[in-house]
Parts: C-alpha cells; sequence; structure tokens
C-alpha cells in the first residue's frame, strides 16, 4: 500500500497565520492618512468648484457654492434647486475663505457668474494637524496647493 501523501493540520495552520499576517500589514498600509484624505477631498472639491463655474456658462444662471453644517453644495441662483450636495468627510473643516484677497465668513457663497468671469478666491481646508489651500483664478481655474 502506497504512503498517503497531504498536508498536516500544523502546516496547513502555519500557512493560515502567515497569510493572516500578511493581510493584516497590507491593510495597514493601505489605510489612508488623514494628509491624504484632506488632499483627496480638496481635489474633488476643486472639480466641483470647476463643474460650477461650467454650469453656470452653460446655464446661463450665476451659480453658487457654499459652505455650511458640515457639508457644501452647488445651486443655480434662477432654480433654487441644490444639485450638487456633498458632505466633508469626519474630521475636515473649511478653516479660512477669503474672496478677491479679502478674508470672508466660511458661510459666504462662491459667485459663479455665466460670463465666466469670477473674483479669485482661496479656500483653506483643514484636518488635524494638515492644511490645504484650494484656490480659483478670474477665470475659474482651480488649483491645490499644501
Amino acid at each position: 500500500m502506497a504512503p498517503q501523501r497531504g498536508y498536516t493540520l500544523i502546516e496547513i495552520l502555519a500557512v493560515l497565520v502567515v497569510l493572516g499576517i500578511a493581510i493584516a500589514l497590507a491593510q495597514v498600509s493601505f489605510a489612508r492618512s488623514p494628509a491624504q484624505t484632506l488632499e483627496q477631498e480638496a481635489h474633488r472639491l476643486a472639480i466641483v468648484l470647476e463643474l460650477a463655474r461650467d454650469d453656470a456658462m452653460v446655464q446661463g444662471c450665476t451659480t453658487t457654492w457654499t459652505s455650511r453644517s458640515g457639508s457644501h453644495w452647488v445651486e443655480c441662483r434662477g432654480n433654487r434647486a441644490a444639485h450638487a450636495t456633498h458632505a466633508w468627510p469626519g474630521g475636515i473643516a473649511l478653516e479660512r475663505m477669503s474672496i478677491a484677497g479679502v478674508p470672508v465668513p466660511r458661510e459666504s457663497p462662491l459667485i459663479f457668474t455665466p460670463a465666466g468671469l469670477n473674483a479669485p478666491f482661496e479656500l483653506t481646508l483643514a484636518m488635524e494637524d494638515s492644511r490645504v489651500v484650494v484656490s480659483g483664478d478670474v477665470l475659474g481655474r482651480v488649483s491645490v496647493s499644501r
């Protein structure tokens, strides 16, 4: 009779332990830091603001972006309908806001006109010890910087 071949229970358990440790380490290394979360949200906001500018020009209405109570939204003032609402991820806050170089309250709306020419703005987003600045020029081009 030929000897039986296969793996012992100890060999299988050892492989499972090694796999478990590898998965746990991979999960820790893929977790985003607060700075990465903040930067990703700043880039997302830059896209939203550029779309608000485009929306104003295409629809021919004054479009505003406003941040209040843990969320921000875009609305076409002619329609009075919010058509893009987004909650700030936990821990992210709008720390400062300036329009045309003048500090304004954080609840002030950014206004995008149908003509495509807008006041330059600067938004400072904060999360823990990290800060990111989202700024827009007269033509509504938006950039993100640390």
